[in-house]
């Protein structure tokens, strides 16, 4: 492994399972000092090997107190990977307001958080990198998903503006858009369907190349977008998708 993150400080969210845990241990294999943060302690083995901060990214103040512990113990921030999320499912009739509204204060307004919040701290550095997880949900619609889908589709507005206001403070702004990923949140959705075996199938031929994904390879690819091995990018939404999105 190369050392792309040598003496970075990078935080990211959701780091306890799937696709945050993945990139956690990506970072830190390429020498950066990652903070985990969890949402409480039932993950915080998980996450030993790096620097556990309970972060519940609806909440402003947490957001406020975990950047300012990080900014005493390591002197700032150069990457936020924004990748808390959670993904309920439902049509628009079975969707209620609250869930709705925590959906949006989860997804959503969670990333933007970390964004307003980290932003200041990274211009003070120099720069820095921010990628948000959006979803191949937010380019292309998918049933059952509403609230899901009008986050993350959002979320890549959201990015594209944020990298327009923050190119000239040298902090890059990217989203990903994940398929279908082998993670807890995806065998959670499948095991809630009446025919589980059915819908991991029907999953699998959405992807032409003819599989789901491991968390490990989006992992890679937040890493590059994180890392200086992009640093002519910003503003982008790329899918990590198995070809579902040229369908």
């Amino acid at each position: 492994m190369s050392d792309r993150f040598k003496n970075k400080v990078v935080l990211i969210t959701g780091a306890g399972t799937g696709i945050g845990l993945s990139t956690a241990k990506r970072i830190a294999s390429e020498g950066g000092i990652v903070v985990a943060g969890i949402l409480d302690d039932t993950q915080a083995n998980a996450v030993s090997d790096f620097h556990p901060i309970m972060l519940d990214v609806r909440d402003e103040r947490a957001w406020e107190s975990a950047l300012e512990s990080i900014k005493s113990e390591f002197g700032g921030i150069d990457v936020l990977v924004n990748n808390a999320g959670i993904s309920p499912t439902g049509t628009a009739e079975e969707t209620s307001p609250e869930l709705w509204d925590e959906v949006m204060a989860v997804n959503l307004r969670g990333s933007f958080l970390g964004c307003q919040k980290s932003i200041p701290l990274m211009r003070s550095r120099g720069g820095g990198a921010i990628v948000n997880l959006a979803s191949i949900n937010g380019i292309r619609g998918n049933r059952r998903l509403v609230a899901y889908a009008a986050t993350k589709g959002a979320i890549i507005s959201m990015t594209m503006s944020l990298a327009l206001d923050h190119a000239q403070d040298n902090i890059r702004v990217n989203c990903i858009c994940p398929a279908t990923i082998d993670t807890e949140m995806a065998r959670g959705m499948m095991a809630e369907a009446p025919d589980p075996a059915l819908v991991e199938k029907l999953m699998i031929e959405k992807h032409p190349i003819g599989r789901i994904a491991r968390p490990e390879e989006v992992a890679a690819t937040i890493a590059f977008l994180a890392s200086e091995d992009a640093s002519f990018m910003t503003g982008l939404a790329i899918p990590v998708d198995g070809g579902r999105s040229i369908r």
